[in-house]
């Protein structure tokens, strides 16, 4: 593992599969570490050839392309999330800024992938921009930062055009596991979300049952610059937060992983994780449909560099707070702000996401 730190915030990197495997930030007198780690990491089990090397090393946040997919010989997720990093070279500035860059060993539809993780001095926040040079196929993509939530957590987001379950559950054999929404629907508000059993759940308050795997997709406003998401989890002490380049990831995918694999190495104890994946993904869309002009379900790889910018952090949760209700960038300010008008501000890089 690489180590890579500033004041008052550190990442563990992993080279195998391009893992940030933890964050640790030092807030209100206290380490809060809001990233997920799998539990057969650290058992030292025997898990079966069939399990790809990204759900070997199941951690943190690491990029897919293709997400949810794969070339050929390659396993899901593509390269960047089971192939090797390297390179690793770190730079300070005097403003207390501290990057690591890393490259791709493997080739991604022939392109040249480079990463770049950096961190402020003083910011609960860790930046990432993935940039492909050359290629010439179309990819969906994502990042795939996962947070776990026993206490339960209220999720938020910026304004959504609306939701969607996927085309078919993610479990189908109920003898291997078990999806518990109705697939596929249409979703208006998270509060009111359709199960198979016809009876209606809120799904932005996570956990909201026992022993299923589902997934969720949301689509951002088209022509929105930067979205965000949010799970305030008090009870679990943190309020993760992420911030994305919309017109690049302009869909949310949630991951509700809660016991409902039977299979290994997930066997039932994979419970209250929850993946928020900001992405560009056609897997929500049923056979031939598409969506709204402007509104990418994947990314065009060209002949110069395209680049990719997302950013997440936590902090401890304000008391008195329930829901976020928005999050935005002030010059050099992001403002987090809760349902009753509360407000919480933290130092950001402004100039992140212009480039």
């Amino acid at each position: 593992m690489d180590m890579i730190s500033a004041a008052g915030i550190s990442v563990r990197f992993n080279r195998e599969g391009g893992v940030v495997d933890d964050v640790a930030i030092e807030a209100g007198g206290r380490t809060i570490r809001p990233l997920h780690r799998a539990l057969w990491l650290e058992s030292g089990e025997t898990l079966p050839d069939s399990v790809a090397p990204v759900e070997r090393r199941l951690a943190g946040d690491f990029f897919c392309a293709p997400f949810a997919q794969s070339e050929a010989g390659v396993p899901i997720h593509g390269w960047p999330a089971n192939g090797d990093w390297e390179g690793g070279e770190q730079a300070a500035t005097t403003g207390g800024r501290v990057s690591a860059v890393y490259r791709l060993k493997q080739q991604v539809a022939g392109a040249r992938l480079e990463k770049t993780i950096a961190l402020r001095a003083g910011e609960p926040v860790v930046y990432q921009t993935h940039v492909f040079t050359g290629g010439t196929s179309r990819l969906p993509i994502a990042h795939h930062a996962m947070i776990r939530v026993p206490g339960g957590a209220r999720l938020s987001f910026s304004p959504k055009t609306g939701g969607r379950t996927t085309a078919a559950p993610p479990e189908t054999d109920p003898a291997r596991g078990r999806s518990i929404l109705a697939y596929p629907q249409s979703i208006a508000d998270l509060a009111a979300v359709r199960r198979k059993d016809g009876a209606m759940v809120d799904v932005s308050r996570y956990p909201f049952d026992r022993g299923h795997e589902d997934i969720v997709v949301l689509s951002e406003q088209p022509g929105r610059t930067v979205g965000w998401s949010a799970a305030l989890a008090d009870a679990d002490g943190f309020l993760f937060f992420a911030l994305k380049d919309a017109l690049v990831l302009p869909q949310t995918v949630l991951w509700m992983s809660n016991g409902g694999r039977s299979y290994a190495p997930w066997n039932s104890r994979h419970i209250a994780v929850l993946g928020i994946e900001e992405a560009a993904t056609g897997i929500h869309l049923l056979s031939g449909e598409d969506m709204p002009d402007g509104v990418a379900t994947d990314l065009q790889l060209g002949a110069g560099r395209t680049a990719i910018r997302y950013a997440f952090g936590a902090v401890v949760p304000p008391k008195g707070w329930s829901e976020v209700a928005d999050i935005a960038i002030s010059g050099d300010a992001l403002i987090l702000e809760d349902r009753s008008g509360e407000r919480l501000s933290l130092p950001f890089d402004g100039g992140f996401f212009a480039g």
